[in-house]
């Protein structure tokens, strides 16, 4: 790997740093007005992002959008880089729930940033703003309850996001948010429903629509969305023991495949597939015109009702259901992670406490006398 004064080269046009922290990235370009060669450097402390800003800054400056540093900043608002940065990235470049949370948050940044010009916004500012936010009450009645630090994280990933874009666009010269660190977050808590309550929810499931999209959301750990996304070329009966399921784009972006047991092969095998208009329809669960479903909430919430089951329970506690169950019955913490389509380990530790007799186990072998190091036995 070659050295220069940059620090160790990665890749073309990024350097490690030469302190060690983070990343140096490079671009050279030619600035339409003046014909110069224009070289640009950045500090930025993660590689995606060094990659991220000089492919910006390189398709800029071929459109001749790039701008030299002593033009100075353009004055922009607040609000107009919030449009800006809704309309021509989060909309085009993140999925569609990550835009909805995107507005989200803007619209509550907006309320007090929204008349300021983004060159006068400082950190001191962003900090009290977030120290503000984090008393703020939510709900009503009974419910209200402080702004939980993951809602103060996504609106401050929000704001990162922004004026890192305003930076990259040539509307600001560095981040004021950049450096402010997120709030720690406390495992949220879950809900699981016993072998019970998931054969009395079967029951009450007013059609066989909402009875196969349950079995598979109990019996897969699926995703809402996965599960409404899914597609017939993705159910393969001829593969394994009872059949395939891929899961394409989920949510960390990583397609993966998840067996069928015999409850999920029986509940899609006999499930009828839609003719529209004399085409089969693509979606295994679909409405009448062949769209697939985006929503089962109401019927969701008759076949708890019908099973007697009071508490609150969300259609993603189906999830947490298929993931404590197989702790429960001693399935090795990485192979609910990988089945589940959990990328994060941690995510999964969670469920750690469900496996008592799976720890025990593990515990009770400290006191095993048979595969003990003959030598640290006899004292050496």
């Amino acid at each position: 790997m070659a050295t220069t004064k940059k620090g160790a080269r990665v890749e073309p046009g990024i350097w490690k740093h030469p302190d060690g922290q983070g990343y140096l990235a490079e671009i050279n370009y030619t600035d339409p007005r003046t014909n110069r060669r224009i070289r640009e450097r950045k500090s930025i402390h993660r590689i995606d992002l060094a990659r991220e800003w000089r492919q910006t800054r390189q398709t800029d400056a071929l459109r001749g959008e790039v701008r030299r540093r002593k033009d100075g900043p353009k004055p922009m608002t607040f609000s107009q880089l919030a449009d800006e940065y809704l309309e021509i990235w989060s909309q085009v470049k993140k999925k569609p729930s990550s835009y909805i949370r995107d507005q989200t948050s803007v619209k509550r940044l907006r309320q007090v940033f929204g008349r300021r010009v983004i060159s006068d916004i400082t950190r001191r500012d962003v900090e009290r703003y977030f120290a503000g936010r984090s008393t703020d009450m939510v709900g009503k009645g009974e419910l209200r309850h402080p702004v939980t630090p993951a809602t103060l994280n996504r609106e401050l990933c929000c704001l990162k996001n922004m004026l890192r874009k305003a930076v990259d666009w040539g509307y600001l010269a560095s981040n004021p948010a950049g450096d402010v660190k997120q709030s720690r977050e406390s495992p949220p808590e879950f809900d699981y429903l016993t072998e019970d309550e998931i054969d009395r929810l079967l029951e009450g499931c007013g059609s066989p629509q909402l009875r196969a999209i349950v079995t598979v959301a109990v019996h897969t750990g699926m995703r809402r969305g996965e599960i409404f996304g899914l597609q017939w070329r993705d159910v393969a009966f001829d593969k394994g023991e009872n059949g395939l399921i891929t899961v394409r784009k989920p949510k960390n972006d990583d397609t993966r495949y998840i067996p069928m047991n015999q409850a999920v092969r029986e509940a899609l095998s006999g499930y009828p597939k839609r003719i529209v208009a004399g085409k089969l329809c693509p979606w295994v669960f679909s409405g009448a015109t062949g769209s697939p479903l985006t929503d089962v909430k109401k019927g969701f919430a008759n076949a708890l009702r019908r099973a007697g089951i009071e508490r609150h329970i969300r259609f993603h506690d189906l999830r947490h259901t298929f993931a404590s169950h197989l702790v429960m019955k001693g399935v090795d913490l990485r192979a609910v992670a990988k089945l589940g389509g959990w990328r994060d380990i941690q995510m999964v530790m969670r469920y750690a406490h469900l496996a008592p007799a799976h720890l025990q186990a593990a515990v009770d072998r400290l006191v095993e006398r048979g595969s003990q190091n003959p030598k640290v036995a006899a004292g050496a």
